[in-house]
């Protein structure tokens, strides 16, 4: 089954040892596990004052890493962002850009969030929101940071039905209760746990509105695609899942 991985990132992260991956090496993992492409996000822009920096490091790293298709972060309360849009757009690898609620302190209702939406549209670009980068029951300690409200992402695809949206980290309830109201909305499935995990979701969310998510280095990597290898669910819509769904969402 051919894999395409919606989350995966590289860089530090200060709070645990995890893997510092260089986009080099972040391919390379990737294709040990059998995942032929995935989105990449840099995760020094996590704590940056402004993370063009961080972006413009990962648009030059990845460069000749064609597995590794980039995605900016982007911060729209800062007053340049419509500025680093443009920037990342400019790179045609770009189709879609990534924020950080959580971490960067504001919300999806703020103003802000909607002119970028707006501009999005107008690129063709996709929007992934990132709910959590881990859960919050493990997050240091001194940082308080609480995930995006799974109603706040609803609520921006209700303003903006166009705009193609894929939320990464929402927990198995979350998306149970968010995404059969939200037909064109996506999903990724990095922390979605449960028993036989594929067919508990299945029963009750469209296959076409879930992604294949590793969250590597948070995460490990040969689970997630544990979760598509379980029996019991139909082999078209895991492959669907594990690639399809996010390749027709980034429209190539």
């Amino acid at each position: 089954m051919k894999y395409f991985d919606a989350n995966t990132w590289a860089g530090a992260w200060p709070f645990a040892f995890i893997d510092e991956h260089t986009p080099r090496t972040l391919a390379a993992h990737l294709r040990k596990q059998g995942i032929g492409r995935a989105l990449v996000s840099p995760l020094d822009a996590v704590f940056a004052p402004e993370p063009d920096p961080a972006n413009y490091e990962l648009l030059r790293t990845t460069e000749g890493q064609k597995n590794l298709v980039p995605v900016p972060v982007i911060n729209p309360t800062l007053a340049n962002w419509a500025e680093e849009l443009a920037e990342g757009a400019a790179d045609p690898r770009v189709r879609a850009v990534r924020l950080l609620p959580a971490y960067h302190d504001y919300r999806l209702s703020r103003r802000a969030v909607d002119a970028l939406a707006v501009e999005l549209m107008r690129r063709k670009l996709r929007l992934i929101v990132q709910v959590r980068l881990i859960d919050e029951r493990h997050e240091y300690h001194a940082l308080g940071i609480k995930p995006v409200p799974a109603a706040d992402i609803g609520a921006l695809v209700r303003r903006h039905p166009k705009l193609k949206v894929l939320a990464c980290g929402l927990l198995r309830s979350e998306i149970l209760a968010l995404l059969p109201k939200h037909p064109g909305l996506l999903a990724d499935l990095s922390f979605a746990e449960w028993h036989e995990t594929m067919r508990h979701l299945l029963a009750r969310i469209p296959a076409r509105q879930l992604v294949f998510s590793s969250h590597t280095p948070f995460l490990i990597t040969a689970a997630a695609r544990a979760k598509l290898e379980q029996p019991g669910s139909p082999k078209t819509q895991l492959a669907a899942i594990a690639a399809g769904n996010l390749e027709r969402w980034l429209g190539r």
